[in-house]
């Protein structure tokens, strides 16, 4: 627990210190515009299948609504576009609590030069946190993941405190698919 505290101290402290340095405010980087298409072009993967429909039916066109729909419940919680076209994302939607609470994933993507999608990969998925928790803890991840940093000191397995509930011992993201998948 004294080893988590002194990284927790060290990760906020780089955080301070790369904040300066790298800009993470998606309106920095995006227009209006280039978040709705993001988000359309990863919802299918990032957000929940309609009920009673399996994987391989997601890309139809029949659930187009839905997706319009679940793409505009998420907010773009932070963006940054690295020098190799890798771009890495934070974005959020509301999760059902007793209180209002939100759950965030943690990824990266590249797009070629047609707009059109080649990698993603979420990288992780926090717990079900109030907002400002969310902000707080979430920059401090988004900032170890961009620039390439151990997140397993914040997985529920070695943390006293609610950062990452996935990937764990149990589940992992499996990037040819694009899903979580369960061990």
């Amino acid at each position: 627990m004294k080893y988590l505290s002194v990284l927790s101290v060290f990760a906020v402290l780089t955080v301070v210190s790369c904040s300066s340095k790298r800009d993470y405010n998606p309106d920095s980087h995006l227009s209006i515009k280039e978040k709705d298409r993001i988000l359309q072009s990863i919802i299918r993967y990032l957000g929940k299948l309609p009920e009673n429909v399996s994987a391989s039916e997601k890309f139809s066109s029949m659930y187009n609504d839905y997706y319009l729909d679940l793409a505009s419940r998420h907010r773009f919680e932070q963006y940054y576009i690295d020098s190799d076209g890798n771009h890495y994302f934070l974005i959020s939607r509301s999760a059902p609590s007793l209180y209002e609470k939100r759950v965030a994933m943690g990824g990266k993507m590249k797009f070629n030069e047609s707009g059109d999608l080649l990698e993603y990969e979420e990288v992780f998925r926090t717990w079900k946190m109030k907002d400002d928790e969310l902000q707080r803890k979430g920059a401090m991840l988004f900032d170890l993941m961009v620039i390439g940093n151990d997140l397993t000191p914040y997985y529920r397995a070695n943390s006293t405190e609610e950062y990452i509930e996935f990937p764990d011992e149990h589940n992992y993201y499996d990037k040819a698919e694009r899903s979580w998948k369960f061990k």
